[in-house]
Order: C-alpha cells, then structure tokens, then sequence
C-alpha cells in the first residue's frame, strides 16, 4: 500500500488515525516524509503493534541514490552496538567542538537507541534511514552549557549562519544567529516542551555527506546532534513535545564520563 499525505508542520507532529492504523496493520513500513514522524506516537504503536522498518528515510532522489545510503548498513553493527554500551553504561557527557559548542547532561540510566544501523531484521525493531547513528535523551533538566549548529537543521534546512544555543536546566534560553535562528525561533512558537533538550545522537556513516538535509548530515562519521523538544514517544525520555528538531554539531569531541569517544572528528572506539 502507498500512502500519500500533506506534509505536517513540523517534524514530530502526529500522522492521521487512518494513516497510523495503516502502520499497525503492515509487517513492514517505510517513511520517506518531509517532516519526520519518527518522534511521534508512530514508533511506539508501530512497535507494539510488531511492525517493523524505517520510520524516517531521506526526502528526495539524491538521498537514495547518492551517500550514505550506499554505504554497507552490516559494517555500521559492530561499531554502533559497541557505541549503543558505552552510551547506555555512561553517567555524563560533554559535548565540544571548535565552533564554540561546550555543552554538558546527564545520561544515567538512559538506554541508547538507534544502533540497529539500518537494518530492522525482526518484527517490533523500527530504526531510520541511512544507518549510521547512535543516540539517547539526555535526563530532563541536566543540559547546560552552549551549541552552535551548523550545516543542517531538522525543518530549518541548511544552515548557512551558525545557530547558537544557550542551555540552562536541559531547557534551550536563548537562541542567535542569522535568518535560520529566526525561522527556528518562529518553528517552535507556542509549543509546549519545544525548547527542552531532547536527544543526543553521535554520526558514524563514513559515506553520510555534510548535505543541507539533517536526515544524513547527521549520520556523518564524527559529528554530533542535539535535539529539541520531543524526547518520549518510544524513546526513552519522559517529554512530550509535538516537534522533535536535530541541530547538527561538525568535527566533535565526545567525552562520556570523562573518557573520548569521539576526538576531533574521530571515532575512539
């Protein structure tokens, strides 16, 4: 069955009934939207419902045919499973990279996701496309510190002045930058829990390209993500926002617990 729908407002915000009992009612689902459900109630009924597949996949030609998602998704499992225990095991992370981003948040007790790279095999595994992430809520209310996106933004496209973020208490206070920090400050008017950090995900696709699209800029070997709003849904956090934004961070270093996972860019594992 293909289903054809008006893109939502923006990326987490939920799918129609009659499009999520489609989802429930398949063995196998793929979503190639404009606005990503995947922070949405789809991967959670999806999952209960024991269908299994891509939840979020590049919009256009050029994702499909080109980068990385032509890199081979059975390389990406031993690195992201070994990264998935680091995460999961760790209690804080710290985040820093040349363009100014020296953030910090708990991780303790949160389980990361995502180290399925690309391939969902079994009924209940949901995962996105192109493999090549590795990723986790950070605890509410334990972010603080600065991030400067560049490159990408989920629903802000590409990202020509940096974006700057300064958080205090897992929560986004102020947002700079050029014309994409104004239409970023415009997305997330009026929603509720949108300035919550949601998510921290580490790149480790070597073919991903640094591309105006987040859905595989963020794969990209050595980079980071951070996200916010939507942190629950399926994925392991306790907010509900009914937007979920990527903002993507080049050429990092990742400290979990003191020890690099990532330095400058490198994977340490």
């Amino acid at each position: 069955m293909l289903i054809t729908l008006n893109p939502r407002k923006t990326s987490g915000e939920d799918l129609p009934k009659s499009v999520l009992d489609a989802v429930c009612a398949a063995d196998v689902v793929i979503s190639a939207c404009s606005r990503s459900p995947y922070h949405s109630s789809l991967k959670t009924l999806a999952q209960e419902a024991g269908t299994r597949g891509a939840l979020n996949s590049p919009p256009h030609e050029s994702g499909w045919v080109d980068g990385a998602m032509h890199y081979d998704f059975a390389e990406l499992r031993k690195p992201a499973a070994t990264l998935r225990a680091i995460l999961t095991e760790g209690t804080t992370a710290r985040v820093t990279a040349p363009n100014g981003t020296d953030v910090t948040m708990s991780i303790a007790g949160r389980k990361a996701v995502g180290w399925l790279a690309g391939m969902a095999q079994n009924p209940c595994e949901t995962m996105a496309w192109p493999g090549g992430e590795v990723s986790l809520p950070p605890v509410e209310g334990t972010t603080n510190g600065r991030v400067v996106v560049e490159v990408a933004m989920t629903d802000i496209g590409g990202v020509r002045t940096p974006i700057e973020w300064t958080v205090e208490g897992g929560l986004v206070r102020r947002i700079e930058g050029g014309k994409e920090a104004d239409l970023l400050l415009r997305t997330i008017e009026g929603v509720e829990n949108a300035r919550n950090i949601g998510e921290l995900g580490i790149g480790i696709n070597p073919g991903a390209r640094l591309v105006d699209d987040i859905t595989e800029a963020k794969k990209r070997r050595g980079t980071a993500h951070i996200a916010m709003g939507d942190s629950a849904n399926g994925y392991g956090g306790e907010t509900v926002c009914d937007l979920h934004l990527d903002g993507l961070i080049p050429e990092v270093t990742i400290e979990i617990d003191g020890e690099p996972v990532v330095l400058s860019g490198k994977l340490q594992f």
